[in-house]
């Protein structure tokens, strides 16, 4: 075994802190689990119950929609309503909490608890009752749960855009084909309206008794166009927006605990290559002080951006909160899996606290998608975790889904990235090491050559035989 090629794991190396894995319950997604999935409650345990299914334990949940909805929906019903006073979140509540609130309940492990009726039974389509059975049922299951599943889901909160009636384009899409010039920006008058915006959605998210862990001030800021709800916001909008309106609010709100995420865009750009707008941000004292760190997407540039901002501003975080699969890249299956799995291997040895994909789930068309097909005249071509079939109702597995399982399932929230090395003579394998709350070893590897690999990793004195299959992801976990 002394003469294998070897990875060592060296578990006193103690890098970031993990604060979840998972997607995002869409619009599109909820739609689909409501209206057309043949075994709802099936597919939610497969997802986040962390016994039976992949245990996802993160969401990132667009604020008001995004480009995956079936229909334009809004939360403000007068226009202008500078204070807000027409704001209600009735699509949200009707529309997208049922299936967050049976994600908690069976992350929790608390679906089959409570008075012994299925989840939406309890779940009535009342607003009033539906809040106080999920708090009810919240409350239940970090009670009886084990301790190391007390922990529920945690979510990130990202709006798509403001209001259409608080930008310079008075539209909700970043740009408009006929006036391509002008490009949808925040109104300086509507900074304190948006963050109480912002605010009153993570308020309502609390209400719900769900945990919401992060909040970024808009989806891509340097990607506003004509095809779906985006908004331009530079660096110095958004450190103006962030130090001066969203931190003070979230405070006057009590809600000082939720981490604001700068960027929340490509690894690079070409208006900022290189996390340039991260940079600019930072640069405003007054905004790195109210910041808990960046957010990042992996359409654009390296992973490795995230390690020099790391270096340079060691006490922020890192989250990657958005990276999608799709018919624009390889195809399910085996290059579907490598390819992803790569790139969370990497996010993750680049100091990514998180990794969260895009869609839970999504139809063979890669919709709905409301928004490709209004203007861009075709489905979107991107995959879920899941793809459902409308003609039965039928769920199918992507490869996405068990990229991110073999993190979800096997490293809970609070566990850390470790140090792991490779030998020299091993190129097809990337590897990433964790230490559990419960002081296990987690080691996820995949194995891109055509041929098995047999290694051996090491962990202090101990070495453990170990054979890769051919092009392949595995998960190895052992006792300390």
């Amino acid at each position: 075994m002394n003469s294998l090629p070897r990875i060592v794991v060296d578990a006193a190396n103690l890098r970031q802190r993990i604060d979840g894995f998972g997607a995002s319950i869409t619009e599109a997604t909820a739609d689909l689990w409501a209206h057309v999935v043949a075994e709802p409650d099936q597919m939610i345990r497969d997802l986040f119950d962390p016994v039976e299914g992949i245990g996802l334990s993160m969401l990132r949940q667009p604020i008001g929609p995004s480009d995956h909805v079936t229909r334009p929906y809004s939360f403000v019903r007068r226009w202008p309503d500078r204070r807000l006073r027409s704001l209600q979140f009735g699509p949200e509540e009707q529309r997208i909490l049922p299936m967050l609130l049976a994600a908690q309940a069976a992350s929790l492990q608390g679906a089959e608890q409570g008075d012994g009726r299925p989840l939406d039974a309890r779940l009535d389509t009342s607003r009033t009752v539906m809040r106080a059975a999920a708090q009810d049922i919240t409350r239940n299951a970090q009670r009886d749960a084990a301790p190391q599943q007390r922990q529920g889901l945690r979510t990130i909160a990202s709006p798509w855009s403001a209001p259409w009636w608080m930008k310079t384009n008075l539209s909700v899409l970043g740009q408009n084909r006929k006036w391509p010039h002008r490009v949808g920006r925040l109104r300086r008058s509507y900074y304190d309206a948006y963050a109480r915006y912002l605010t009153a959605f993570v308020r309502l998210y609390r209400d719900y008794g769900l945990d919401v862990f992060g909040l970024t001030p808009v989806n891509e800021p340097d990607n506003a166009q004509a095809i779906w709800p985006s908004m331009a916001m530079s660096p110095e909008e958004q450190a103006a927006f962030i130090a001066d309106h969203l931190a003070p609010r979230l405070h006057a709100e009590g809600l000082d605990e939720v981490n604001i995420m700068g960027w929340d865009h490509n690894y690079s750009t070409e208006r900022y290559p290189d996390g340039a707008f991260v940079k600019k941000l930072y640069a405003h004292d007054d905004a790195l002080r109210a910041v808990a760190g960046s957010a990042w997407h992996y359409y654009g540039g390296a992973s490795s951006t995230m390690s020099r901002i790391h270096e340079r501003w060691p006490s922020k975080g890192i989250w990657v909160t958005e990276a999608s699969g799709g018919d624009w890249g390889p195809r399910n299956w085996e290059a579907a899996l490598l390819r992803m799995s790569s790139r969370v291997i990497a996010m993750l040895r680049n100091w990514a606290q998180c990794v969260v994909l895009w869609n839970v789930a999504l139809d063979t068309s890669g919709g709905p998608d409301y928004y490709y097909l209004r203007h861009d005249r075709q489905h979107s071509h991107n995959r879920g975790l899941l793809t459902v079939d409308r003609m039965n109702g039928s769920v199918t597995k992507n490869a996405d889904y068990y990229v991110i399982g073999h993190f979800s399932r096997f490293v809970p929230i609070g566990s850390q990235c470790v140090g792991s090395a490779a030998s020299r003579d091993m190129p097809h394998v990337q590897h990433v090491a964790f230490l559990t709350p419960d002081n296990r070893l987690v080691l996820v590897a995949n194995n891109s050559d055509a041929a098995p690999r047999r290694i051996a990793v090491q962990d202090g004195d101990t070495l453990r035989p170990v054979e890769l299959p051919p092009r392949s992801l595995s998960t190895l976990v052992w006792e300390r």
